[in-house]
């Protein structure tokens, strides 16, 4: 069971350090660890179930992240491409028609949503880097658990 607890670790440590956090803290486990000086094999596991979980939920957010500043790149470049053309129109005319305000107010909208959808991937790329932050902190604290019982268990068998 512990050594399913190892690879587990391992997996998630490779998920981590592919979005590796900006600051790392002390473990949210540690206190408890220092105040017992033991640990029960399934309090191990359950560390590093839990820093698996957080990984997962890193992954899914940087992934979500990158999709919404994909959009929003695509909706700015739609956006540009309509002011260049409510440009052309206002720029090429001798006369100042509504349907050049409609173009010019198409433009602006658009930039209006472009705008709001990078606001939204940058929302959520400050998600995962929180999710990261907490799968860092959760694989250090498990770690810390499985060096602990390993230790007290007076070494691992292979």
């Amino acid at each position: 069971m512990v050594a399913q607890a190892v690879l587990a670790l391992l997996d998630c440590t490779s998920l981590v350090a592919r979005h590796p956090p900006p600051l790392l803290h002390a473990p949210r486990y540690a206190p408890l660890v220092a105040l017992t000086g033991s640990v029960a094999p399934e309090e191990a596991e359950a560390a590093v179930e839990r820093a698996e979980a957080l990984a997962a939920q890193a992954l899914t957010a940087r992934e979500e992240a990158d999709r919404l500043a994909e959009a929003a790149e695509t909706a700015a470049e739609s956006a540009a491409d309509r002011s260049d053309s409510a440009a052309e129109d206002i720029g090429g005319s001798q006369k100042f028609s509504l349907s050049m305000l409609a173009s010019s107010s198409a433009a602006q909208a658009a930039s209006l949503d472009a705008g709001a959808q990078l606001a939204s991937a940058v929302e959520a790329a400050e998600a995962a880097d929180e999710l990261d932050k907490q799968a860092a902190e959760a694989l250090e604290a498990a770690e810390e658990m499985l060096a602990l019982y390993y230790d007290q268990e007076g070494g691992a068998s292979s």
